[in-house]
């Protein structure tokens, strides 16, 4: 059982961002130092974060939301609500990214724990570099 109301549970939902979120912001940054051109929140079918030479699309997801290694915690969420929530936010996010790829697109997803340390931001850029030669 929530121990927030209905209305009150509905409020703080309503201020979680979805789009530029400290994560998305951590990203842009690593692109704008080192000169990839981008565009934010381009107007593509499954909303992503941004898009790099008009074929990589990308996005910055936060580990809960989108249920990295949920299956390792899973059974720890409070409620039925949250399971079924991430399952089919997960769920949606393989049919977006399947869908997009039958279209031609490359996607690139980063998930928020990869941008918390250096190492891991400096791998991630240099996939998305790889991949910009390969077009």
């Amino acid at each position: 059982m929530d121990r927030l109301s209905k209305g009150k549970r509905s409020f703080i939902m309503s201020h979680i961002k979805s789009s530029n979120t400290k994560l998305e912001e951590t990203f842009f940054k690593l692109l704008d130092d080192n000169n990839i051109q981008y565009i934010k929140h381009p107007k593509i079918y499954g909303k992503p974060d941004c898009q790099i030479q008009n074929k990589i699309l990308v996005f910055v997801d936060g580990d809960f939301w989108h249920g990295w290694h949920f299956k390792q915690w899973r059974e720890r969420l409070p409620r039925k609500y949250w399971i079924e929530k991430i399952e089919g936010n997960i769920k949606r996010d393989k049919n977006k990214f399947r869908q997009l790829r039958k279209q031609g697109f490359i996607v690139v997803r980063i998930w928020g724990h990869q941008l918390k340390s250096k190492d891991q931001r400096v791998n991630k850029l240099k996939t998305i570099i790889r991949k910009l030669e390969e077009i």
